[in-house]
Order: structure tokens, then sequence, then C-alpha cells
């Protein structure tokens, strides 16, 4: 007595092992089988390669071995029968899934892509999908396969480019954020988040990074108003507030610095009182300083305990914040 070979089981491996040589030798790209234990609808995954190299791109298949796949011929197609149970993984899976139909001899070779809204119902447990005839694996699965992919980028020199900025911010005890007319009219806040996430990929260079920024607005620089008086730089600066901007965290507070001057100006009704033909002084919203020391102080809380920093170092920055503050305030 022998151990008894499963029929189905045979053919579903040798139309796997024709399928996994066309697309090595025919599509020259890569097949990654998924284990008997881990197969819930999906056989295994077509690995892009272009130019010789391994994109990091794929799409799921599903593999269907036997004449039986062939049976009912509509014409322009083949009728396939999936199960009700595979829908949701289908729909979920994060790449696009095609299913593919072999014959007995290999010769007919038909393919469709899994989408919702070609499937119909067949029972409370069956859906069907029509898998057309002019799909045909040698004739233009690769092209199918290649279009359903975003595109492939080679990201080398933008790491690189990226690793250079960040190894100039860790070594630099100070930074200017010049801040454009176009992010200013667009309410326009990627850049600021752009600098926040690249000073924060790890905790040494997030530590590094507070109390050394400045803000300038480099094409206003020939406008006579003062910046509380430009409109559109005070609804930037309210609304980078209300996004929720740790500007407290990153803005130097060392007295020379504008930023902290130029964030409260913007923020606070400022009114000038004028003393006499040159002279004039400033008058703010007490009101209106609580409110901004509540935003800011408050967007700096939630950046600090989103990223784990002491209160040690929670206590240096609001010390640092109330003592630049009330140095700028015996200047008015």
């Amino acid at each position: 007595m022998f151990p008894k070979a499963n029929n189905s089981k045979i053919k579903g491996s040798s139309g796997e092992a024709f399928f996994q040589y066309f697309v090595c030798d025919e599509m020259n790209c890569l097949y990654q089988k998924n284990s008997a234990e881990n197969d819930y609808g999906i056989d295994g995954f077509v690995e892009i390669v272009e130019n010789d190299s391994v994109s990091g791109k794929r799409v799921a298949v599903q593999i269907k071995h036997g004449d039986s796949y062939f049976m009912t011929d509509l014409g322009t197609g083949y009728k396939f029968i999936g199960q009700n149970k595979h829908l949701n993984y289908y729909l979920n899976c994060d790449v696009p899934v095609f299913i593919v139909l072999l014959d007995d001899t290999c010769e007919r070779m038909n393919w469709v892509q899994f989408k919702i809204e070609k499937t119909m119902i067949v029972n409370q447990e069956k859906w069907w999908i029509e898998v057309p005839k002019k799909n045909q694996l040698r004739k233009n699965f690769k092209e199918a396969v290649f279009e359903t992919i975003t595109p492939i980028i080679d990201y080398e020199e933008t790491i690189k480019k990226d690793w250079f900025v960040s190894e100039m911010l860790q070594d630099s005890d100070s930074a200017i954020m010049a801040i454009t007319k176009d992010e200013i009219e667009k309410e326009d806040f990627s850049h600021v988040w752009s600098y926040i996430s690249s000073v924060s990929r790890n905790n040494k260079m997030l530590l590094k990074s507070r109390n050394i920024l400045d803000i300038c607005f480099p094409e206003y620089i020939h406008d006579v108003r003062e910046i509380y008086e430009i409109p559109e730089i005070v609804q930037w600066i309210k609304k980078s507030l209300n996004v929720g901007i740790p500007w407290f965290y990153f803005l130097n507070y060392n007295w020379k610095n504008a930023g902290l001057s130029i964030l409260l100006e913007a923020f606070c009704y400022i009114e000038k009182v004028q003393i006499n033909d040159s002279t004039y002084t400033l008058k703010m919203s007490n009101e209106k300083y609580k409110e901004f020391l509540e935003v800011n102080f408050c967007n700096l809380n939630d950046f600090m305990e989103k990223n784990e920093i002491s209160m040690d170092i929670n206590s240096e920055i609001v010390e640092g914040i109330i003592s630049y503050y009330e140095y700028k305030f015996k200047q008015i």
C-alpha cells in the first residue's frame, strides 16, 4: 500500500509551476508563491522587474488550472465562479488582483483583473466574472500588469539629497525658514511640516532642533507695511496655529530673533498709538495675548507628548518663551 496522490493538487501545482516559468522566462519578472497554509484566495505574487532591477512593485494572482474552468463559454469569454468569502480579501488587498485560467495542456491561457464592478451574483455563497478570450497570457498579460502598477521611481538621488539636508540641519545651531508669497496666498504649510518631519527622524536630532529656528518673508521685504499690517500674512500665521504647528518648540527665543515677535503681533490685535510726529507705540489686548499663549502652549504640549520629550525640556522652553516676551514688552 502506498500513499495516494491528490490529482487536484497535482494539477494545481503543475499549473502554478507553468505560470511561474512564464513569469520568469517570458515576463522577465519574479514569482513569489504563497505557502499552502497562507493561501486564502491568492496563490502568489508577480514581483515586477524593470531594467533588471526588482522594483518593489507587485500584483497578486489566483491561478486555476484545468479544462473545467473553460466549460462555460460566454462567446466573448469564460465564466469563472468564485467564492464570496474571497471578495473582502480581494477588495482589501493593497495590490491589483488577477485571476488566471489555464486549461489542461496550457494552450488556452486567459486572465482578468478582479474588479468588483465586473462581478455578478451566483447565489449566497458564490459570484462570477467573465474572463475575456482576448485577454491571453502571452499576448497582453505583461502589458496589463505594468499598466496597473503605480509608476516605478528611482529614489536614490532624492534620498541622498534628503540625507544631505538632514546632516546640515543636524550640524546647525540656527536655521531660517523663508516663507514664500505663494505659500502665504495658498495657506500652504507643507514646507513647514516638511521641515518638522526632517528634524523629527530621531530623538537626538529633534532635541537639537529646538529653539534654533527663525522665520522671514523675503518677498515682502520691500513692503512698507509691518508684518501685522499685511492681512494675508496675518491670516497665514493664524491658520498655522489652528493646524497645530508647534512654533514654540522650534522658534528661537533669543531676543535678537524676530520669529516669536512676528507670531505674536500677527495673532494679537495691534494698535499704533502716535506719540509725536516721528514716534509711536504699540498697544495690544491682554485677552488676545492670553489666548495666543494658550493656543501655542497647547500645540507645544501636544507635540512634545507625541514625541515623548521630557517635562524638563518643556519647562526650559516655557521659561525661555516667557522671558522673551517679557523682554520684548519692555522695549515697546
